[in-house]
């Protein structure tokens, strides 16, 4: 199922965990949360009663974690597991910081048991968020996060933002063409609007109007072909039963 339709990420989150829920057993689930660190967005009811793996490069993140069953200090995309591992790979806002997220996919898609699923989510890098992500230094993200969004423990060890490298594959297209060729089936799509535009008009009321309007204008030059306000996706795939020609 491919979803292109207006929607919230909360929404989005709903619709995957129910997606989640439908093909994975609550009891005994084999779960790999690849870059996972300390958050798990795997539904609470699976995660209750798996066996989870966790593998993170950052150790702060990693020693916070309080949910793993195991978890490896390591790079999701040279750590590999046998064939048939589990059933189902999460990870979450991870793939656009590597330099070979493709080596990570091509991995997660081995270590998947046939029938297992593979969620991912990221930011969209053709969206006007992620255009500015592109274009500004690492030391201006930190402070964004820091004095518009509040962290006050932005950039320090351990904590977001982490710097973003964006390879072509983290664009949703060549991400779900990468995806196919290696043999996944799609079973959701979909781009939504990022927290972006809420965070900047609940903390910045004036910024945020400014933000929206420049939107708008970048949408209009566009011909509103696209909604450059949807900074974020979350896509859905399955290992098939029957083996396909691996690239």
């Amino acid at each position: 199922m491919v979803n292109r339709g207006r929607a919230t990420g909360e929404y989005s989150m709903q619709t995957v965990h129910r997606l989640i829920t439908d093909r994975i057993s609550p009891k005994g689930a084999r779960i790999y949360e690849a870059g996972g660190g300390s958050a798990s967005y795997v539904p609470q009811s699976i995660l209750t009663n798996a066996h989870v793996t966790v593998v993170d490069i950052d150790r702060d993140q990693l020693q916070r974690n309080k949910y793993a069953d195991v978890a490896v200090l390591g790079d999701i995309q040279t750590q590999a597991f046998p064939r048939d591992s589990f059933d189902l790979v999460v990870c979450y806002n991870v793939i656009e910081h590597l330099d070979s997220p493709d080596k990570a996919i091509r991995r997660f898609y081995d270590a998947l048991a046939p029938g297992g699923l593979l969620f991912i989510a990221a930011p969209n890098p053709k969206s006007f968020s992620g255009w500015v992500t592109k274009i500004t230094p690492h030391w201006f993200h930190v402070r964004y996060y820091r004095h518009v969004l509040g962290y006050k423990h932005a950039g320090q060890p351990g904590a977001v933002p982490f710097p973003t490298v964006f390879h072509r594959i983290v664009s949703p297209p060549t991400l779900i063409e990468f995806c196919s060729a290696l043999g996944f089936n799609v079973l959701y799509f979909l781009e939504y609007k990022g927290m972006i535009y809420e965070n900047m008009a609940q903390r910045r009321p004036v910024l945020g109007k400014l933000l929206n309007l420049t939107v708008q204008a970048a949408n209009a030059l566009v011909l509103w072909q696209k909604d450059l306000r949807n900074g974020d996706y979350h896509i859905v795939l399955e290992k098939p039963l029957v083996p396909s020609n691996n690239l």
